[in-house]
């Protein structure tokens, strides 16, 4: 089983990644694999790089990064996460390789909150900034189309409310594709 992860910037996908571990998933990040390309290459991993980095890829293929850890992760026998999709190409090649797009969103002032407090090296942005960036990522405005992945999403959490509800969410959405939890 592969679980494809789409959600809005700060929406807690990692949050949902983590608590699909507990159940025995398998997590391939492509956040991951680029930090580990940017810090080879001597580069601090800012946002402006992963993205650059993410969209170079793109260019390549239209799955790009997704594409690249769904063929390290196809062997792999064990139930896996791919996170994070960003556009409606890597939705769909997951989908043709049989993934079920599970979506993650929150109201934005939430997510800026929810940034602030995990203070990554991403993550050191003003208000103003922050919805600038997740508008350029969610609405197609360069090349992550978020918003329209979690439109074609099988399913979507709306995390706006405490940790054991998002985890009521995820149990719910496990059973409802039938995994046990």
């Amino acid at each position: 089983m592969i679980l494809g992860i789409a959600g809005t910037l700060g929406a807690g996908k990692g949050t949902v990644v983590e608590y699909l571990k507990q159940k025995g998933f398998v997590h391939y990040s492509t956040s991951g694999m680029l930090k580990a390309i940017l810090e080879s290459q001597g580069q601090v991993p800012r946002r402006e790089a992963y993205t650059w980095l993410g969209d170079s890829f793109r260019d390549l293929g239209p799955a790009g990064p997704i594409a690249i850890q769904y063929g390290i992760a196809k062997h792999d026998s064990r139930p896996l996460i791919i996170e994070s999709i960003h556009d409606v190409p890597e939705a769909e090649f997951l989908k043709q390789k049989g993934a079920i797009i599970l979506g993650v969103d929150a109201p934005l002032e939430t997510r800026y909150e929810r940034i602030q407090k995990r203070g990554s090296e991403k993550d050191n942005v003003t208000f103003e900034q922050f919805k600038a960036i997740a508008i350029h990522e969610e609405d197609g405005g360069g090349k992550h189309n978020i918003r329209a992945v979690i439109k074609m999403a099988d399913a979507v959490i709306e995390n706006n409310s405490s940790f054991e509800e998002l985890r009521r969410q995820v149990d719910d959405f496990l059973a409802s594709i039938g995994t046990v939890n």
